[in-house]
């Protein structure tokens, strides 16, 4: 029933890790831990962005509404952790969460977002889904 609510409702996500960095260099001076030659030329470097897409359920968070768990559970107590406008709530697959773990960033709608939490496993018998909260990035 879970599968079925996640494919109904998931919508498409782009993760993106950090760049891979990969030192270009023609002289064989280069020295690779101090980035430079012994004459002190600075050699090129080249950044190559690493993405995947996933299916996610969103789930827009509206502050006024929605207090969220610090995980101290205390009789007669909230404390409301804030988040700006635009935060969401994203669930999604075991699968997922293994590449999003070592990511950074993640766009959806057109939008890129910061990953602000580790993913909280959810499910009956087995950790099937995670959950991650997310804020907006301005760029």
């Amino acid at each position: 029933m879970y599968d079925t609510l996640h494919e109904t409702f998931a919508q498409t996500i782009t993760v993106f890790k950090n760049s891979k960095r990969t030192v270009v260099s023609t002289n064989s001076k280069y020295n690779n831990i101090y980035g430079r030659t012994n004459t002190g030329s600075k050699s090129s470097v080249e950044y190559t962005t690493e993405s995947q897409s996933f299916a996610a359920r969103i789930y827009y968070i509206d502050m006024d509404e929605e207090y969220l768990d610090n995980g101290a559970n205390q009789q007669g107590t909230q404390n409301k952790i804030v988040l700006p406008d635009g935060s969401v709530k994203m669930i999604v697959k075991a699968d997922a969460y293994d590449y999003i773990k070592e990511a950074r960033r993640i766009e959806l709608d057109g939008i890129r977002f910061a990953i602000k939490s580790d993913g909280s496993p959810s499910g009956l018998t087995t950790n099937i889904f995670y959950t991650f909260l997310l804020t907006p990035i301005d760029e």
